[in-house]
Parts: C-alpha cells; sequence; structure tokens
C-alpha cells in the first residue's frame, strides 16, 4: 500500500544504494502512483500515493529538516490551506516549535517522517489509530521503515518466515501485534512515535495514545442529550472532510456505520454527485438494505454482483499488493468492488467509510460476547485471554495450527502468539472486561485486519472515515457504560437524529431501529416457525448471506488444488506432509468451516512472487518527483 519510506545507514556502506532502490522498485504496483524521494549521504526517504488521494508535494527539503508527509489531515485552522506545499510547511513548522508533540493527535490519517539533517535523528510519528500500517526493519547500525513489507526484504540476509506470524494468519486471519510473514520485519504500532538516533544507533519507539476507554470520568446527562450530542460531532466531522468534495461514492449495507454515513451525508445539505453500491449476492441483507437505504435517501444505487470464484479473483495480485497480510476470502469486495465496471467511471470520487464505527461507538465484531464470557467485574488476565481467543479466532483454535509446525517452530509460534496477548491484557485487567478486550480488539484485529478496509481503497480512491474524527473519538471514549455496551446510544443516536435511515431493517433482526411494533410482532411469529422448520431457516440464513464461501470452495477445487502447489513456500516452519493434508481435507469438505483455506494461500503466493522479484528484479533509481526545497 502507498506511504512513506525511509532508510538511516551508514554512508560508506557499499549496498545501501542498491538494495534501497531494489525496495522501491517493488512498491510499482499502479501506474498512477506518484514517487517522491529525497536522498542524501547515509539517509534515503521517498512516499509513494496516488494523486487522487494526497496532492503534491510530499516531500520538503528545507536547510534542517527533510518532512514526508502520507495521508490527509484535517485540522480546522488548516482548513483552507494548501494541501500539498502549504500543509507540509504547517506540519514542519509545527515540530519545529513543539517536536513531536506538535504532530500527535492531529485530526485525520496520516504519517509523517522527519530528519534532522544535523543531530541526524529520525522521527516517524502516526496517527492514533496506525489506520496506513507501516513497517520496521532494525539491524545494526541502520534503520529501516517501509509503508510494504516487501520493500525491506533487500535488506534481509535471509528472507525467513516468521512461525508466529504464519501461526495468526491461519488462526486468526491477521497478524496480532507487530507480526509478520517474514522475520525481522515487525509492524509499527498505532499512535506511534519514534526516534532514532544514527549516531549511537539508539531506537525509541512507543505508542502515545491507546483507546482510553474506561479511564476517564464518564459524561454527565441524559440519554437524549448525549445521543444530540454524538450527531453533532459526527455532523462536524463529516464537515470537516468535505471540504471540496464534488463526488462520492458510498458503499453501504443494512449496518450501522454505513447507513449513518448516509444519513449524515443526505442530512448535510450536500448537492454533489452520490453514487451508493453494495455487494454481495442479490437476496444478502446487505444489497437488499443497502437498496432500500439509498432509495429512501434518493441516491443512485448499484449492486455489485459476487463473482463465483470472488476468493481466486485476483488472489495472486491481492498476495502481492497487500504483503499477505489479508486473508484471501476478503480481498475482493474491500479492495476491488469500487472498480467494479457496474459503477461506470469513478474518477475523481471520494469514497465515504464508516469504517471503525462500532467499535469506537461500543462493540464491533463481537456483540455481546465479551460480556456474556466474562460479566462486567475486573477479571483475571487468564480468563481474559480465553475469552480474547474464543473470540478472535477466526479459524482453528491456535493449539491446531500449531500442530502443522514442525518443532521447534510450532512452540515457538504458540508461546509468542500467547505473549503478545498475555502482554496486552495484563495492563487492562483492573478494566471490566468490556473495555479490556474492546481495548485489544482494537490494537489487533482492527488495525491489522479493518483497517485495510480503507487502506486498500486508498491504493487510488480517497477516503474519509468521519468515526476516526478526534473529537468524535474523545466524546465515545466517555459514554457511559450502559449506554456504550451493545451500541444502545448509538443505535438511538440514529433512530432520533436520522429517521429516514431507521426505518430500514437492521441485521439479523430484520427489524428497523426505528419503534415498529406490528413489524416486531410479526417478526417474533416469523422466529417461531422457524425453530419447527429448521430446513427453512437453513435456506433463509443462505439467502442472506453475502458470500457463499463453502459452495464457491468446492466449486473452484481445481483452481485451490493447483495453487496449493505454491504451500512449499511455507515450509519450514510448516511440516510440509500434515500442512498438505489439511489443506486436501479442507477442500474434500472433511474440515468446516473451509474459509481457513483462504489464509494458507496468500502467504505462500507471496513468498512465490517475493523469490521472483529478489531473483529477476534489477535496481532502478529513476525518481517520478523529486523532493521540494522550503
Amino acid at each position: 500500500m502507498p506511504g512513506i519510506l525511509c532508510s538511516v545507514f551508514d554512508p560508506i556502506d557499499p549496498g545501501a544504494e542498491a538494495k534501497w532502490h531494489h525496495g522501491l522498485d517493488m512498491l510499482r504496483h499502479h501506474p498512477a502512483h506518484v514517487l517522491e524521494q529525497h536522498s542524501e549521504p547515509g539517509f534515503h526517504i521517498a512516499c509513494i500515493y496516488h494523486p487522487e488521494v494526497c496532492q503534491a508535494p510530499r516531500i520538503l527539503v528545507g536547510e534542517h529538516h527533510v518532512l514526508a508527509f502520507y495521508g490527509n489531515v484535517y485540522e480546522d485552522h488548516w482548513a483552507y490551506i494548501d494541501e500539498g506545499r502549504a500543509l507540509a510547511r504547517a506540519l514542519l513548522d509545527a515540530f519545529i516549535a513543539q517536536g513531536s508533540r506538535g504532530l500527535m493527535h492531529l485530526n485525520g490519517r496520516y504519517d509523517i517522517a522527519i530528519w534532522d539533517r544535523r543531530a541526524r535523528v529520525l522521527h516517524h510519528i502516526g496517527d492514533r489509530f496506525g489506520a496506513n500500517r507501516h513497517y520496521l526493519l532494525k539491524l545494526p547500525g541502520a534503520l529501516h521503515i517501509a509503508c510494504e513489507v516487501k520493500a525491506l526484504a533487500p535488506h534481509l540476509d535471509r528472507t525467513e518466515v516468521d512461525p508466529a506470524g504464519l501461526a495468526s494468519m491461519l488462526s486468526f486471519g491477521f497478524h496480532l501485534g507487530d507480526l509478520t510473514l517474514l522475520s525481522g520485519v515487525k509492524c509499527l504500532p498505532n499512535a506511534r512515535d519514534l526516534q532514532y538516533h544514527a549516531g549511537t544507533d539508539a531506537l525509541a519507539l512507543g505508542p502515545y495514545w491507546s483507546y482510553p476507554y474506561g479511564e476517564q470520568e464518564p459524561w454527565g446527562g441524559t440519554e437524549a442529550e448525549l445521543g444530540e450530542s454524538l450527531h453533532d460531532h459526527l455532523t462536524r466531522a463529516l464537515k470537516r472532510r468535505m471540504n471540496g468534495v464534488n463526488k462520492v461514492l458510498l458503499p453501504i449495507s443494512g449496518g450501522l456505520d454505513s447507513r449513518t454515513m448516509a444519513g449524515l451525508l443526505a442530512s448535510s445539505g450536500f448537492s454533489g454527485e452520490v453514487l451508493a453500491y453494495s455487494y454481495g449476492q442479490a437476496s444478502s441483507r446487505d444489497v437488499r438494505y443497502g437498496r432500500a437505504i439509498a432509495r429512501k435517501l434518493g441516491y443512485r444505487h448499484v449492486t455489485i454482483p459476487t463473482p463465483d470464484d470472488f476468493i481466486t479473483r485476483h488472489l495472486k495480485e491481492a498476495a502481492w499488493v497487500f504483503d499477505a497480510e489479508w486473508s484471501a476470502e476478503l480481498n475482493w469486495g474491500p479492495r476491488f468492488s469500487h472498480l467494479h465496471p457496474n459503477l461506470g467511471d469513478t474518477q475523481g470520487h471520494l469514497v465515504l467509510s464508516g469504517m471503525f464505527g462500532d467499535l469506537i461507538l461500543g462493540e464491533g465484531a463481537f456483540v455481546g460476547k465479551y460480556r456474556y464470557l466474562c460479566g462486567d467485574e475486573p477479571q483475571a488476565t487468564d480468563r481474559l485471554m480465553e475469552a480474547f481467543f474464543e473470540c478472535n479466532q477466526e479459524y482453528r483454535p491456535l493449539t491446531e495450527t500449531c500442530a502443522l509446525f514442525k518443532e521447534p517452530a510450532a512452540d515457538e509460534a504458540h508461546e509468542r502468539i500467547q505473549e503478545i496477548v498475555r502482554n496486552t491484557l495484563l495492563p487492562l485487567s483492573s478494566q471490566r472486561p468490556f473495555f479490556a478486550l474492546n481495548r485489544s480488539e482494537f490494537l489487533h484485529r482492527q488495525r491489522r485486519h479493518t483497517a485495510t478496509v480503507a487502506q486498500s481503497v486508498e491504493y487510488d480512491r480517497r477516503v474519509i472515515t468521519p468515526f476516526l474524527d478526534r473529537d468524535v473519538v474523545d466524546f465515545a471514549t466517555r459514554i457511559p457504560y450502559e449506554y456504550l455496551c451493545g451500541k444502545i446510544l448509538y443505535k438511538h443516536m440514529i433512530r432520533d437524529h436520522l429517521p429516514a435511515v431507521a426505518v430500514i431493517p437492521y441485521g439479523k433482526t430484520g427489524l428497523p431501529l426505528s419503534h415498529a411494533p406490528i413489524r416486531a410482532a410479526l417478526q417474533w411469529r416469523l422466529q417461531k416457525l422457524l425453530t419447527r422448520f429448521p430446513g427453512l431457516a437453513k435456506k433463509i440464513n443462505k439467502n442472506n448471506s453475502n458470500f457463499m464461501f463453502q459452495e464457491m470452495i468446492s466449486s473452484q477445487a481445481d483452481v485451490f488444488k493447483t495453487l496449493g502447489e505454491s504451500l512449499d513456500k511455507l515450509s519450514p516452519p510448516l511440516d510440509m506432509r500434515k500442512a498438505r493434508t489439511h489443506y486436501h481435507e479442507i477442500l474434500e469438505g472433511h474440515i468446516r468451516p473451509a474459509d481457513q483455506i483462504g489464509a494458507f494461500l496468500p502467504p505462500a503466493l507471496f513468498l512465490e512472487a517475493l523469490h521472483q522479484h529478489t531473483t529477476s528484479a534489477k535496481p532502478s533509481a529513476e525518481n517520478k518527483f523529486a523532493g521540494v526545497e522550503s
């Protein structure tokens, strides 16, 4: 994905130049991407971006500092300055005046690198959420940072699979903590504050913020007053991000987040073009409810059907572009649907995303389960760990996954993953389990999994995410517990302030968020009927599903068998006999659900492509855009 790259190294290192350019060459996926870079003895920096996402220039070279900036910032006092050079100058001035603190807590999704040319110190500061992932490789006397794992591979003496990184993907469907597929390469944390002193080879790295739910005094006021405040914060958050926007692409489903974005947009007075779309099988809730919301608001709506090969389509391309950071069953919808021919030409459209809304305003993927498992009183760390694993493991349990590994890699993977989860939860064990586990979900699943949605769209389209507005989040962290759990305040805000979208059915209940006693009674009777006829219930659930994973995998079995030849790239650490047996048992339907097969292939295909690029790519020093002198 686009972003920042920088290398600090010994100026007399004879191989540093070639490795730097080799890494850059592996990032050039999109013909429209712009590359800006600056070099001086012992230091390289670059920024890669799509011109619809970021405005040039993105690198500013001054007498004492070099600044690179990726992403977008929505500070009110900078609202009307040029997003390119003037904003870069403002960011550098803030750093000179306040140091790294001047670049923390900014409103937006961003990454900023600043090189102090005299002191030879590198600073790297990111937004609170770490939404644009960046990676680090620390070597003796050198530090390398990149927006993609593959760009760091040329700096490794040898490329090896990290057992814990692979085990995490095969159990959770994403990488926990700082894990990646490659040994030695680490994912930088959210809210990162990094300082590297080249002269002493000293690295300092830590988060400056970490989701303080449950740590501050809750807001006072009635539920109605809090709901009005939440609506006001979201309205202002959207307005901040819509300056100069003329065309909006609106992915929409029956969920809370996208309907909230749709409702806020409709009530904002926006007069530009809105194109709404939903993807999935035509009978799915996402498509039916998304279409109903769009029609209710008068927006043109397009349905993008799920292709029969939605897991295998683009599989090799996605494995390479995503650095095997995402399981294959998820890559088609978020990454490629916004470019579907049914939408026509979407160039110039901004994508309005509801990313993170559920978790910011209550609960994310596991609504009610944290409280069900742990209650409301503080629990021992071991109990919190059990709940974390039970909820977050997407595929097979970690013990079963590690059984596919050779020794001692199996024990290493198991112990390191346990350690990551324990170190996350140990400082939080005095909190209510809901707060501890929700924060853990932010730090792991949401940052390494959900954030990929917006980041992948920004490969070629700009995305705005009002739920990540600083003021919205600061308000949400102090919502009283009884209104936060179950997203009570969130739902009632929609009901009271966005009535047009509240009347559309929501989720599995099939009920609107507004009062509908007659419909609720009919729904109750339907549920009673379905309990007597499980076959009918199964058919309805199938029709409501967005994607048919089991059927698709069965129909594409020959493709999976062919692609499965690349699994050899995962040994070591996998025991290939055990892994192949497991893989084929999934294809034959002996292991269900079958979607774990989508976690095996991206790592294998990525390593296969990495080997080809490492052995055949020729470094190039071509610049498409040079750094701009301040």
